[in-house]
């Protein structure tokens, strides 16, 4: 018990960087610093900008659909309940160290949830595949990235909302290029799934990463800190499998009722999927007939899902409580869920793949996504190809850094650096604002 008590008071030190630099909170106030991380992600423009970031379904005009704001919000509530109920059970055991309560992991998770897609870019997780295949494209990779260290060149080629999101909060809001939010330590790693770079995980099953080059040094002062870096092994923290799980059980439901919305699949759809997790007493067919109508109906299975599932992915995360501690747990929680939930998980899943995702209006879009994404890139980064070299620039170009605002490179600054700047500017815009852009870029105004 000693042990983990000890562990858990190096995991949650509420360590953050300042001018000074690296310095612990003040743990024994009224507004402590894990709910100050709250405060400082949802009064953030990187993290308002999400309410015009699609979730699943893009550009929609159905107010009652989910986008990146309202689906990082219900996350950061389910991933409290996670933490509070997780920090009870290790407060009954003597593992929390003291000074700390339930009441602060699940802080630490809700905060951390809360910007967990905060570095998504327009059209999600179409847009991050646009992203990448415009950098893989080997007439773009010989003329401009030919310069560029390897590890350099993953960050591109290998574009991914985590490792953007990671630069978001650590070099871009607030303290710009001087520890972005300065959050503490423990909300920090918990937002980390992936903890390795685009060049650490090249070959490997996902190939998913959680930072960039330019962010490696904060990214070994945080897992140092925390003892999640040792004999050259860097293990995640337990609490971002809270985190991941939350996102996991609030997008497979979030995207069915999305899609009953949408009329893309019907209220049956939902309730055959959840009929084998909540059993006949939970279903209360009188009562949900009783509704007046199928969006009230899925959003009473919906409350009684999250009811039976939070508990059961509790029970997990003690069930695999050791090999977490020890940093040898195998994929995520979800993987040695309950059988009861790792069924509806499945089903839920098969319901996304072979009916929302095959939509021909979201397809469309999508396909879309490229064209909008080529006609940025193909400006942004000769523009700072050209300036970074100290080349001459066409009229185009000079405005397109114009455009670019505080995010256009500065004198000096390495070419690697110019690329992220384009990053930064095109991942930050919202889908309307990168709509709106393109097609000025092409030369049609907006109707």
């Amino acid at each position: 018990m000693s042990d983990h008590k000890e562990q858990w008071g190096r995991l949650l030190a509420p360590y953050r960087m300042t001018r000074q630099g690296k310095k612990p909170a003040d743990l024994d106030v009224v507004r402590n610093p894990f709910v100050q991380d709250y405060d400082r992600i949802i009064f953030s423009s990187s993290f308002r900008r999400l309410a015009k970031k699609t979730q699943v379904h893009p550009l929609v005009r159905n107010d009652h659909i989910h986008n990146r704001l309202t689906h990082s919000l219900e996350v950061s509530s389910v991933g409290r309940s996670l933490g509070l109920q997780v920090g009870q059970t290790l407060a009954d055991r003597g593992h929390l160290p003291d000074g700390f309560s339930p009441e602060h992991l699940g802080q630490i998770i809700q905060a951390a949830c809360l910007a967990h897609d905060i570095g998504n870019p327009p059209f999600g997780h179409a847009g991050e595949e646009a992203i990448r295949d415009w950098f893989k494209d080997t007439g773009h990779t010989e003329h401009y990235f030919k310069e560029l260290r390897p590890a350099e060149r993953a960050d591109f080629e290998a574009f991914d909302g985590n490792a953007q999101g990671f630069r978001v909060v650590n070099t871009l809001e607030n303290n710009k290029d001087a520890g972005g939010f300065r959050l503490t330590f423990p909300v920090l790693a918990s937002l980390v799934k992936y903890p390795r770079s685009a060049h650490e995980a090249l070959g490997q099953a996902s190939g998913k990463f959680n930072f960039y080059t330019a962010e490696q040094g904060i990214f070994t002062e945080i897992f140092t800190t925390l003892g999640l870096m040792r004999d050259n092994r860097t293990r995640r923290h337990p609490l971002s499998y809270l985190l991941e799980a939350a996102d996991d059980i609030c997008y497979r439901i979030i995207d069915m009722e999305d899609a009953r919305e949408l009329r893309i699949i019907g209220y049956q759809d939902i309730k055959n999927v959840m009929e084998p997790l909540l059993g006949d007493k939970d279903m209360d067919t009188a009562r949900l007939g009783a509704m007046d109508s199928d969006r009230r109906r899925s959003g009473m299975l919906r409350t009684r899902a999250m009811a039976c599932i939070i508990p059961s992915v509790v029970q997990t995360f003690m069930e695999c409580y050791e090999d977490m501690m020890a940093g040898t747990l195998e994929g995520d929680l979800l993987k040695h869920a309950q059988p009861d939930v790792a069924k509806f998980m499945s089903a839920a899943k098969e319901v996304f793949n072979s009916k929302i995702m095959n939509n021909p209006q979201k397809t469309a879009l999508e396909i879309g996504t490229y064209t909008l994404y080529k006609r940025l890139l193909d400006i942004f980064i000769p523009a700072c190809f050209n300036f970074s070299k100290k080349n001459s620039m066409s009229y185009q170009e000079k405005r397109a850094l114009t455009l670019m605002g505080s995010n256009a490179p500065s004198e000096g600054e390495c070419l690697y650096t110019a690329y992220l700047r384009v990053l930064d500017f095109v991942s930050g815009m919202t889908d309307d604002y990168a709509t709106f852009i393109s097609q000025q870029f092409s030369g049609t105004a907006a109707q």
